[in-house]
């Protein structure tokens, strides 16, 4: 159950790069590009009819524009939405992620149910979303690593919004690759790893891309992880499909547990550069036969 998902999907919908989606009584319209953009009035007018949002926004997400995010409804972009049992905090003018990607909510929920018991290593962690499904599913600690203060301090929030603790050790600013390295040389274990890094992401003079790196970075983060652990990898890279994921299960020596793309509310799925995320659940010993979402 959630009161944040998406309610139009772009080609699926037959509005090609126009996205809406819900979070509460917040809303957001996306144009991945110009196509649609003559009926950006005709939509917000819809939505404001049927939905009587309390705030509403235009994001404008194509190349070669310098539009900011228009503000059509409200005051405050700032609320708390709740997936199944789990709240987060969402603000749609802090940047053009507003602290929540809804097409991951599949992927969160299977993760965090096998959880139990565990320490959770969660890379690129975001803003933590991962970590809150772990800790509530009885995860016995969390490290998140992600090269933003701000993002992993929105993830204290979201802690502090399920009522978790932070424990010592739980929020590691820094590069997820060098932390990798780091807990090889200590011998560290995890039950269970997530890598669901930024198709780019710059950090000083070091850069990381999923095109290049991310292969290395899984069959290295592998040897992470105890007996019977689980690996999830995700990705929104648009020129990536599962079948990039399912190679790199392979090399890393992985069985293949569960694997999937955005949610029920994603129809347009594997269709657009914007609707691409795809994730694969795995384990480096034989498991059970694994199931498709």
């Amino acid at each position: 159950m959630t009161n944040a998902y998406r309610i139009l999907d772009g080609k699926a919908n037959g509005l090609s790069g126009v996205a809406v989606d819900k979070y509460n009584g917040h809303f957001q319209i996306q144009f991945f590009t110009e196509e649609f953009l003559e009926l950006e009035a005709e939509i917000a007018a819809e939505i404001e009819e049927r939905f009587k949002p309390e705030f509403l926004v235009v994001k404008y997400r194509f190349k070669n524009t310098s539009t900011n995010p228009k503000v059509l409804l409200g005051n405050n972009p700032k609320t708390v939405v709740e997936e199944n049992g789990c709240k987060f905090s969402v603000d749609l003018l802090d940047t053009l992620n507003p602290g929540l990607f809804l097409d991951m909510r599949d992927a969160r929920l299977l993760f965090g149910e096998m959880c139990g018991g565990k320490e959770v290593l969660n890379l690129f962690a975001y803003t933590c979303s991962f970590s809150v499904y772990a800790r509530k599913n009885g995860a016995l600690k969390t490290v998140n690593v992600d090269i933003s203060k701000k993002n992993l301090n929105k993830g204290k929030e979201n802690f502090a919004l399920n009522n978790l603790v932070p424990l010592p050790g739980e929020f590691f600013c820094g590069n997820s690759e060098e932390y990798v390295d780091w807990a090889i040389k200590k011998g560290k274990k995890f039950g269970a790893i997530i890598i669901d890094p930024p198709s780019f992401a710059k950090n000083g003079k070091k850069t990381f891309s999923v095109a290049k790196d991310f292969e290395p970075l899984a069959i290295k983060t592998v040897s992470l992880l105890e007996k019977g652990g689980t690996l999830l990898l995700a990705t929104n890279y648009s020129k990536w499909s599962g079948e990039n994921l399912r190679k790199i299960a392979m090399n890393a020596e992985c069985k293949i547990l569960a694997e999937g793309t955005q949610g029920k509310d994603f129809p347009s799925a594997g269709q657009s550069k914007e609707s691409s995320m795809v994730w694969l659940m795995a384990s480096p010993l034989n498991s059970k036969s694994g199931h498709r979402f």
